[in-house]
């Protein structure tokens, strides 16, 4: 059934409008990987990789149906079915090379480096497999069906005469590979949720389950509660020479004010030793591990449905009735199949969304300056302290803490036991920072 001048302007107009967010999105993936190390995720690699075929797929794409009007025998028309055939099955694909990493990292306990070791393997299956029959495509023809690329209402691709083809090479194994990438989410959710379950009921008791820091293994869930932990606080009080020694001071931690430098005085030091009990912790890690993974996964979901089910329904459609066309249908496949691109962008930005912002501000600053109109509202005193702050190595469980007297100002040096100590004056009174 033969469309009328008004519709081919309209699917023309909608491939070519999807095609084009498609390649602003691959684009941006394929700049801010390449040129910014915060964007290089794990899962942001196999983006990238796909990013490529999303390109590709969408120059055919963009030619819409200038290569039928040019003739199915056309080389504009054969190189279009050509890439379709070969690109748009990949990006399903790469979803399930996405899928088999989660699946590695949680059963099978793969690290990072394990898993880059698969990406080429994964570039060979994502980009070899619907190589071989969309380049075979090119060669095949008959006196009676013509040849295998033709007029395919959208665009060139596998004729109406081959449609058996277009289930047997493309929307079967797109659909197959759909499905076990949904087992494999469904299957990890359920580890995800029963993992996170468990974690509830280790904190509801005030009991802390330790998390692998890499984020793998989610599935030896812990077994028993693990003890509060604790650490040592080292105070080291030094008293000048005229006062009376072992003077013993209630300390406290009101608010202090802080004073960049201190004359040095002679001193005699004694060490007390403080075991301080780690209060539990209340916040459940798991709560942001799981809603980041059942966000990733959703979206990934969510985009291959709307991708592929208006798509397949109408092949389908056309398997059934070869010579009837509904138009509504095929202006939804030409409008989602493009698409393809610029989900795999959303999904990018949602899992580097930390790093997107930034790479804005900077982008801001750059182009229009600091932003106007907002001073810094931190005091004095909150800018030294902020500068004194030092977070303790992973390793390193006790801070040193050191008093001395000087007239009418207590004089205080804190750091760890490697050194790097840091000096503040404060006023008079019994009062000491806290040890961080």
């Amino acid at each position: 059934m033969a469309i009328t001048a008004s519709q081919d302007h309209a699917l023309v107009a909608a491939e070519r409008v999807a095609s084009v967010f498609s390649v602003f999105g691959a684009a941006f993936i394929i700049a801010t990987f390449l040129s910014d190390s915060k964007f290089r995720k794990p899962i942001n690699r196999l983006v990238f990789y796909a990013a490529w075929g999303n390109l590709f797929a969408n120059v055919a794409t963009l030619i819409a149906r200038s290569g039928i009007k040019l003739g199915v025998t056309s080389p504009l028309c054969q190189f279009q079915g050509f890439l379709i055939h070969w690109f748009l099955p990949a990006d399903a694909l790469w979803t399930f090379a996405m899928a088999c990493n989660v699946y590695l990292s949680f059963f099978r306990q793969y690290d990072a480096s394990q898993l880059r070791g698969l990406e080429w393997r994964y570039l060979g299956a994502c980009y070899g497999f619907p190589f071989v029959p969309a380049l075979v495509f090119l060669f095949v023809g008959s006196d009676g069906k013509g040849k295998v690329y033709g007029d395919a209402v959208l665009w060139c691709w596998v004729s109406t005469e081959w449609n058996a083809l277009r289930i047997a090479t493309f929307y079967g194994p797109v659909w197959l590979i759909i499905l076990v990438t949904m087992f494999i989410y469904v299957k990890v959710g359920v580890v995800v949720f029963r993992w996170r379950r468990h974690l509830l009921s280790l904190n509801q008791s005030e009991g802390r389950a330790d998390i692998p820091s890499n984020g793998y293994a989610m599935n030896q869930l812990p077994t028993s509660p693990v003890s509060p932990k604790t650490y040592e606080v080292t105070i080291s009080s030094q008293v000048p020479h005229s006062h009376t020694p072992n003077q013993q001071r209630n300390l406290r931690s009101p608010r202090n004010t802080y004073h960049e430098d201190a004359p040095s005085t002679n001193v005699d030091q004694t060490n007390t030793n403080v075991v301080v009990e780690r209060p539990p912790i209340r916040t459940l890690d798991a709560n942001k591990a799981t809603m980041s993974y059942c966000k990733t996964a959703m979206l990934f979901f969510l985009a291959l449905l709307c991708t592929w089910v208006p798509s397949t329904v109408n092949r389908v459609y056309t398997l059934v009735w070869p010579d009837d066309s509904v138009f509504g249908l095929d202006f939804a496949s030409g409008l989602v199949l493009p698409l393809q691109g610029f989900w795999n962008t959303i999904i990018y930005i949602v899992t580097s969304l930390p790093a997107c912002q930034t790479l804005w501000e900077e982008t801001r600053t750059t182009l229009f300056g600091p932003r106007a109109g907002r001073p810094d509202r931190t005091t004095p005193a909150l800018a030294l302290a902020k500068h004194n702050r030092r977070v303790l190595g992973s390793h390193d469980t006790r801070a040193n803490v050191t008093v001395s007297k000087h007239g009418s100002k207590r004089v205080v040096n804190y750091g760890n036991e490697e050194g790097n100590m840091r000096q503040a004056m404060m006023s008079s009174g019994p009062t000491l920072p806290h040890a961080r």
